[in-house]
């Protein structure tokens, strides 16, 4: 199957599991009473991101030799950053206008646009979020860390310096540290849960799935057929519910994303190699994949509308609708959202990143 570094669509699944993640954030934060926390859609989109990035880099190892590290942060520039800036600029520029909740706070604005907005939150004192609604953001920063830090990391493993074994140890240290942080060191949940040095095993399992992959060890290891599959599958599933049972502030922001980066990955594998299996065909459907093109336009946006929209519907004395019915108009108002950003914005961009980084052949 060809696949270049610049596009990713033919890589089954992943934009319905964007859908699916965009879904269990936007329906947390509407306060709609669902059994999988918000949290855990963050987790998804971290998992999806790291398994993305390292597939793409193998790939375009396998095609050229090797990766374009100049090239990799150009894309990753023009990918995320339109979206954001148009975001910021139109948020804050209706807080200014006095239509939006929030204040212009310079602190929170910069570590907004410069992605370190999560260690703002944790190294500031009385920190405000500046706009209402894009406290969001702190996983970005997270995300932008991990390509900082990554691309050294699979060079390595290129070269066989660094293999999967390498991988298991930096899992399970940052399993460690996370328990040091917060059994011994007295750290709070949320700087935990927010932390790039706590979260990027997030991020990372999701590559090592993709390592796995490339080294031929996901094929031996998760039975293509029979009770071996269901096994996995089934346990995975088990897994995960089982991460949402308990309220101990030490498993949940410790274990729990260990756990669960582990059960994603059959997950994961399975959704990509038999996208016709019964569980996954969803994820293929056409709507269910255009809702994953604009998830990251919708992720950015959804929680300053369902912010500022909480103030409407008390204004306009409709307080008393079905939350149900509140979210879903919302909801439309984020992907019309997206849509435009992606025909005023991203497009645009997308062409810049064709002309500065040629596909690899």
């Amino acid at each position: 199957m060809a696949l270049t570094m610049h596009n990713h669509a033919t890589i089954p699944s992943l934009d319905g599991l964007r859908a699916v993640s965009i879904a269990i954030v936007f329906f947390a934060h509407a306060h709609i009473g669902l059994p999988l926390p918000g949290g855990f859609g963050v987790t998804v989109f971290f998992f999806l991101s790291g398994f993305l990035i390292t597939t793409l880099f193998q790939r375009e190892a396998e095609a050229a030799g090797g990766i374009d590290l100049r090239a990799f942060y150009i894309r990753r520039l023009l990918r995320l950053s339109p979206p954001l800036l148009v975001t910021l600029a139109v948020t804050y520029g209706l807080v200014a206008a006095g239509i939006f909740l929030g204040k212009l706070v310079p602190g929170a604005m910069l570590s907004q646009l410069l992605y370190y907005y999560n260690y703002y939150q944790v190294l500031v004192p009385d920190w405000n979020e500046g706009a209402r609604g894009l406290n969001v953001l702190w996983s970005l920063a997270v995300e932008e860390h991990f390509y900082l830090i990554f691309p050294s990391l699979f060079l390595l493993f290129l070269r066989r310096r660094l293999t999967l074994w390498h991988m298991a140890a930096i899992l399970a240290g940052l399993l460690v540290w996370r328990c040091l942080r917060i059994g011994v060191f007295g750290t709070e949940p949320n700087t935990i849960y927010m932390s790039t040095d706590t979260r990027f095993d997030s991020i990372l399992y999701g590559a090592v799935l993709a390592m796995m992959t490339a080294r031929g060890v996901a094929a031996r290891i998760f039975p293509a057929t029979g009770a071996g599959r269901i096994l996995w599958l089934g346990g995975a599933g088990a897994v995960l519910l089982a991460c949402f049972l308990p309220d101990d502030d030490f498993f949940r922001e410790t274990v729990r994303y260990s756990l669960q980066g582990l059960a994603l990955m059959p997950v994961f594998h399975y959704a990509v190699t038999q996208p016709r299996l019964l569980p996954f065909r969803p994820l293929n459907w056409g709507w269910m994949r255009r809702i994953g093109f604009y998830s990251y336009s919708v992720y950015l946006i959804h929680t300053v509308l369902l912010a500022n929209m909480d103030v409407f519907w008390q204004a306009a004395g409709l307080e008393g609708l079905p939350a149900i019915l509140r979210a879903l108009v919302t909801g439309a108002l984020c992907l019309g959202y997206a849509v435009a950003v992606y025909h005023l914005a991203e497009r645009p961009a997308k062409r810049w990143r064709a002309r500065l980084t040629p596909v690899p052949r």
